[in-house]
This record gives C-alpha cells, structure tokens and sequence, in this order.
C-alpha cells in the first residue's frame, strides 16, 4: 500500500502485516478496557453485597473456608477446634472439612494477607473466603465477556456480561459466599478462551483447574474436546484438552490419596454418595429433577432468572450459525447438567434460589445470547419490552436472595 505524502511527493510504504499487527494491538487495548469495566463494575457491587454475617452454625461455605484459614494461618488442616460443624470430621486420622481442595484452599491467599490466627465468635471471620468468591465470580463474569466479543460487537459483549453478572445467581450465590461456583465457572471460562484461541491444551489445564474445584466438571472437559475433535475430524483437541485437564485429575487424586487415603475420585468424604443417588433414583424421579431445576417456585432457574426464557426461541438459528467451539461448550453445559441432577438434588439444599446450574450457563451463554440476538432481531416492540421487564424481574430476585441472605444461612 502507497501513501502520498501531503504538499509533498514523498511515498511512505505501508506493509498489510504492519496493518494487521496495529488492528490486533488496538483489538487488545480495546479488550482490556471493556474487560476492566466489565470486572470493575462487578467487583465494586458484589463487594458491597457479599455475605457478612456471624455464622452460629456451620454450612458448606465455612466448610470450604476453613482449611484456607487453617493453612493460611498455621500451616496445616487440623479442623479439631471445629469438629462439632456440619461437614467437618475425621479423615483418614485427622480432623478436617469434606470438601473438594481446590475450593478448600482458594481463599488462602486473602486469609494470608487480611485474616487473623483469633477470632471470638463460632469461627473466624468469613470475609476473606467471600472476598475471593467476588473476586473471582467478577473475574468469571469479565472472561466470558472476552469470549461474547468474538461473537458480538463489543458494546452488546459487555452489556451481555452485565446482565449475565447480576440477572443470574452469579451474584447472589458465586459472589456472595466461598461456593465452589464462583471459582469454577472462572476456570469454566478461561476453558473456553481456550478453545477460541485452538490453545486445548492451555483450556485442559483451565478446566482441570475447575475439577479441582467441583470434580463432576470434567464432563464439560470431555465433551467439549471430543466435540471438537470430531468436529475437526482431528485427534488434537481430544488428546490436549484430555492432557491439560488430566493434570488436575492427577492432582485430585493425589491429594485424595494422600491426604483423604482413598485414591478414588469420588472418595466416602465428598462423593461417594452422590454415585449412590445415581444408582437409586427412579426415571419417573429424575425427570421431575429436571423439570424443577427449570421451574420449580423456591429454586427454578427460569423462576429466579425469566429473562433466560428470550434466549429460547432462536436456538435453532443460533445453532446452525454458531462457531465449533459456541457449540462444543453449550453440548457440554447442557450434559454436565443433566448427569449433574442424576449426582445430586435439584435444589442444591438451599433455602431460596437456584445454584447446580451455574456451571451449566458461563458455558452455554455464548450459544445463548446467539439465539436470543436471532429473536430479538424479528421480535414486536411489545416482546422487546417483555425482555427488559423479565431482565429487571431477574436483577430484583437475585437482590432479594441477597438481602434475605443477611438474614440466614441460607440452607435449611
């Protein structure tokens, strides 16, 4: 490419790559930018939200945060002080919390840098562990977004993201307390920047990160590697998406043996009786499941967030246009959660809300917010104005699962 110089016959010579590396540096910056104000945005609100009250008894968020706390401060897991707390017992000769390592050591670091060896009340202070739960949860929202910007223009990816990060119980569950969903739907995400960029065995490691975390997350490993590899009619996303997330397998395994000393990947202490529940439950049972992690009245994901019922009608369309990988992490959602609800109970043993579907939707919002583009584009004024209704509707119920949250513990 010639450029002329002006009031001048000079010629300056512009070759294509130097144009495409500029398009790709302002491509970066532009990321950058809407990704701290996707980040920002939500980390400032599920800051102030988050969970501060006093627990008086134990729940599956102290029993996550507890070990951090204990490494971070002594250096070891000894939960003896705690052994009267639900989900805390002994272990292959030590007292300690049942839950997974991954969710169990996440908040180490801020309980390292903000937290305290005393503490006056039933147990220290939750703060830390919620903390990293907003953190990573805005952290989560904020790379999904990276991901919507490969389908849509930017402004639509970071209003996509917004909706994403205070419509759905991202913000009333992943944000508020130390929940493994928070840190696995970050991981979640970085799985699927992944498979955008054809780095499998960057987004196995990703995911194999997500199954320390909630180990029933290898499924969306699985099936997004063997989608895209018959996809591609090629072996190399299967074998680097299975290497990457094998590594954290391994890792599972080997703290679970050494440490929990059963080698399995469902050990009695966090997963054995979930494989017994597949076992017993009846078809006539399980289909109920299913129908109640949509609409049940206290726990339904299309009751909690309505606005997911606009990204239904175009899914054929979205469908045929979508990119390999929209389609690969969307399959994978949407298996993850149907063997999800043969592990476990619908309703998550919570009081209000919905939270076994979250993992499901980070990886089926690409896919999602595709179809609902389809229908918005043909949909009456009247419909459009449904939709923002149903979006408003959706902010206000995760508001008010949060504000009740000050109240209680949130499980029965």
């Amino acid at each position: 490419m010639l450029v002329e110089g002006v009031g001048t016959t000079d010629r300056v010579t512009v070759m294509p790559g130097a144009i495409a590396r500029a398009r790709t540096r302002l491509d970066m910056l532009s990321a950058l930018h809407t990704f701290m104000l996707v980040f920002g945005s939500l980390l400032v609100l599920y800051l102030v939200t988050m969970a501060r009250f006093d627990y008086e008894s134990g729940t599956d968020t102290v029993a996550s945060a507890l070990p951090a706390w204990r490494l971070a401060q002594f250096g070891d897991i000894d939960l003896s002080n705690f052994a009267q707390l639900p989900w805390i017992g002994e272990i292959n000769g030590t007292v300690m919390s049942n839950r997974t390592p991954g969710v169990s050591f996440i908040a180490a670091p801020l309980y390292w840098l903000f937290g305290s060896a005393k503490f006056s009340g039933v147990v220290p202070s939750m703060l830390p562990a919620s903390a990293t739960a907003a953190l990573l949860s805005a952290g989560a929202v904020a790379t999904l977004h990276l991901a919507l910007r490969r389908i849509v223009a930017p402004a639509m990816a970071v209003g996509a993201a917004l909706i994403f990060g205070v419509a759905t119980s991202t913000w009333s569950i992943s944000a508020n307390e130390l929940w493994p969903h928070g840190p696995a739907q970050f991981f979640l995400a970085l799985g699927m920047l992944g498979l955008i960029g054809k780095s499998h065995l960057a987004a196995g490691v990703a995911y194999g990160s997500a199954l320390l975390i909630r180990p029933v997350t290898a499924i969306i490993a699985a099936v997004s590697g063997l989608y895209l590899g018959w996809k591609t009619r090629s072996w190399r996303p299967i074998m680097w998406v299975a290497l990457g997330t094998g590594f954290g397998l391994g890792l599972l395994l080997l703290y679970n043996g050494l440490v929990l000393g059963s080698w399995s990947p469902t050990p009695p202490s966090y997963g054995a009786g979930f494989v017994t529940r597949a076992g017993r439950q009846g078809l006539l049972a399980y289909g109920g499941d299913v129908v109640a992690m949509l609409a049940h009245p206290n726990h339904g994901l299309l009751v909690f967030s309505p606005f997911l019922l606009f990204t239904l009608p175009g899914l054929r369309r979205a469908w045929q246009a979508a990119d390999p990988w929209v389609k690969a992490s969307a399959l994978a959602g949407l298996v993850y959660m149907l063997i999800h609800l043969r592990l476990n109970r619908f309703s998550g043993g919570l009081l209000y809300g919905y939270r076994y579907p979250l993992e499901m939707l980070i990886v089926m919002a690409p896919l999602l917010l595709l179809s609902w583009q389809a229908w918005f584009k043909s949909a009456s004024l009247v419909m459009r104005r449904l939709f923002y209704l149903a979006v408003a509707a959706s902010i206000l119920r995760q508001a008010y699962s949060i504000w009740i949250g000050y109240e209680n513990p949130w499980l029965l």
